[in-house]
Formats: C-alpha cells, sequence, structure tokens
C-alpha cells in the first residue's frame, strides 16, 4: 500500500473532493478513482460533493445574477433622469418633437432591445433618422434597414429605392422579406420599410421615456 493511501481515505471520509485530494497529496485523479471506486460510503460522498457544488454554483449564479440587475436598474435611472433633463431643452425643437411623433405613430413600443420604426413614406423614415442621429447620438452607419416587399416587387429596385431616398449604405440592409400568400402582387411599388437601432436598451427607454413627458406635457 502506498504511503499516501491511509491518508487519502482519512481526508476522503472527511468529504474532500477528488480535485481537493489531488491538490493535497499530489495524487492523481485516475488513482484516487481506482482506490475508491468500490467504496461505497466514498460513493456517497461523491453525491453529497455533487448536489452541494450543484447548490453552490446556483446561488453563485443567482447572486450575480442579482447584482447585474441592480447595476442595470441603476444605469436606467440615470437614463431615464437624464431624458427629463434633455426633455426640458429638447421639447420647443421641431426636428425633436417631430421625430417623437414618427415614432409614436408608428415605432415598436414592445421590444426593449430594438428602436424602429415601420412605413412606406421615406418622408417619415428620414425624420426618425435625423432625429435619431441629433438627440438620440446614433452615428448613422449603425442604423439598418429591412424591407418587406410583395412577389412581383423587383428586390434590386427596392433597396437601391431605399438607399437613395434615406442615404443607408446597402450593405446596411437586412435580408429583405417577401410577402408569399394568396395575395403575391404589388400593392407598394417599393414594400414597406423597417429603420431600426437594435442592441441599445438605453436609446429605448431614453425613446420611451419623452413621449411618456409628451403625454404629460401636452
Amino acid at each position: 500500500m502506498r504511503s499516501d493511501k491511509d491518508k487519502a481515505f482519512k481526508l476522503r471520509k472527511e468529504g474532500k473532493t477528488y480535485r481537493e485530494l489531488e491538490k493535497l497529496l499530489t495524487i492523481s485523479r485516475s488513482t484516487l478513482s481506482e482506490w475508491f471506486k468500490d467504496e461505497e460510503w466514498s460513493k456517497y460522498i461523491k453525491k453529497s460533493n455533487y448536489i452541494s457544488n450543484v447548490k453552490l454554483s446556483t446561488e453563485r449564479i443567482k447572486d450575480l445574477n442579482d447584482k447585474r440587475q441592480a447595476l442595470l436598474d441603476k444605469t436606467y435611472k440615470l437614463v431615464e433622469k437624464e431624458a427629463e433633463q434633455e426633455f426640458e431643452i429638447y421639447k420647443n425643437n421641431p426636428l425633436f418633437m417631430a421625430g417623437l411623433m414618427v415614432y409614436a405613430g408608428e415605432g415598436d413600443k414592445i421590444n426593449k432591445h430594438i428602436t424602429r420604426v415601420s412605413n412606406t413614406d421615406f418622408y417619415l423614415h428620414r425624420i426618425f433618422i435625423d432625429f435619431s442621429v441629433k438627440f438620440l447620438n446614433i452615428v448613422k452607419k449603425d442604423i439598418k434597414i429591412a424591407l418587406i416587399i410583395y412577389g412581383d416587387n423587383v428586390e434590386s429596385d427596392c433597396i437601391d429605392k431605399w438607399s437613395k431616398e434615406l442615404g443607408i449604405l446597402k450593405s446596411n440592409f437586412y435580408k429583405t422579406q417577401v410577402i408569399v400568400g394568396k395575395e403575391t402582387r404589388r400593392k407598394l411599388q417599393y414594400g414597406v420599410g423597417m429603420s431600426i437601432i437594435s442592441g441599445k436598451v438605453v436609446v429605448k427607454k431614453k425613446v420611451v421615456k419623452w413621449l411618456e413627458l409628451c403625454k404629460v406635457n401636452f
């Protein structure tokens, strides 16, 4: 018998894991596994350690999530406070109010990660894009466009038209969605466009806060 085997058994019975034994005694896990494979009490300790580790990992994950959420809540409160201050500065600016009204009528109100306007009118999209650049500090190259067209629309013509009208590069266009169904004939010459700012929760929260303030002030 190895001189350190007795010590390994003693420590194992105290609840040490293979990882801990390997570190304490410099014994490989394969050797430890061979020593304890037929010991029922060791199997019980293994199961107990596994349950404890799962519980500890769950608690750590919950703690990390709670801290992350607390940090996000603090950030969002600061964003809303900033939005209140900015609203007082911008509320008499025609572009600011026009951009908010476009979003009030045509914007997505549900998805917290996406700030999106859908419409067939190029002019409304231009207002929203200019509003986003000036008041939300969005770089124009970060604004994406998605199109919904009918079966007899020519996709390349639609993309060319929307790109030219909005001043957005074609590389910023998502894959076009083509309506397939009973009514596939063209109803709109260039389809429906969506101007999209994605992955910016603080932007969406700011716009929503501004809209709430509009309801109170006007």
